[in-house]
């Protein structure tokens, strides 16, 4: 599943989500005390989930994903929630609810919008999963032998393989802990995988010689 849960909050308080388990809000909970309130879009991950961000006039709309998304489709989902909100509770999507009109007891109802939207928005999505899969282990492959040759031409150092992950820029010591230990964690697997692939190619290599020339180095002709 593309999206696994979802979410609206108002003033740091979610009022309606669906699926959010109390790991998740307890993430949340800790991200959305780091949010501007006006006008932003943010993308936080913590470990194999990323959390997605729209905000809008102090009202919060989220999701969370894997790791193999696409920031540009969950956004389109998050703004098709904006507008459902809008819709539901101001009566247009050109409108902002009245504060008086934002709670959990209120808004708790459009928990079943965001259910039937996520389940939509999967389905939709999950038909093109094999090219998805199929394309990224192209990349993969193109993008470890492009960082090979930079690592041979350009002697840059291993690090630079290591994917920059955004975390949040305050937070508890606690979760600032996680994220690094992440990120090195990735660095580590990055680099086992270039080591190992060259090693690899290395045996590969001996044993196309021995067998071309021999164990006593005498190459054929």
């Amino acid at each position: 599943m593309l999206i696994s849960a979802s979410f609206v909050s108002y003033q740091r308080m979610i009022v309606a989500e669906h699926r959010v388990t109390a790991t998740m809000k307890g993430v949340v909970d800790v991200m959305l005390e780091q949010l501007p309130r006006y006008d932003t879009k943010a993308v936080y991950q913590y470990d194999e989930s990323v959390f997605h961000f729209l905000v809008e006039n102090e009202l919060v709309y989220g999701c969370v994903t894997g790791v193999d998304h696409t920031k540009r489709v969950v956004f389109e989902f998050l703004s098709r929630i904006r507008d459902f909100f809008k819709k539901e509770f101001a009566g247009s999507d050109r409108r902002y609810p009245r504060p008086s009109a934002i709670s959990f007891s209120a808004c708790g109802k459009f928990g079943a919008v965001l259910s039937d939207n996520m389940r939509s928005f999967n389905e939709t999505n999950s038909t093109d999963k094999l090219g998805e899969i199929n394309k990224l282990v192209d990349d993969t492959k193109h993008t470890m032998l492009g960082n090979i040759d930079v690592l041979i031409d350009r002697g840059e150092r291993i690090e630079l393989l290591c994917h920059k992950t955004e975390v949040l820029n305050t937070g508890s010591r606690a979760f600032q802990s996680s994220a690094r230990s992440l990120k090195w964690k990735v660095c580590m697997g990055k680099m086992r995988f270039v080591i190992g692939t060259f090693l690899l190619f290395l045996f590969f290599a001996t044993i196309s010689f021995i067998f071309i020339c021999g164990t006593n180095l005498k190459c054929k002709k």
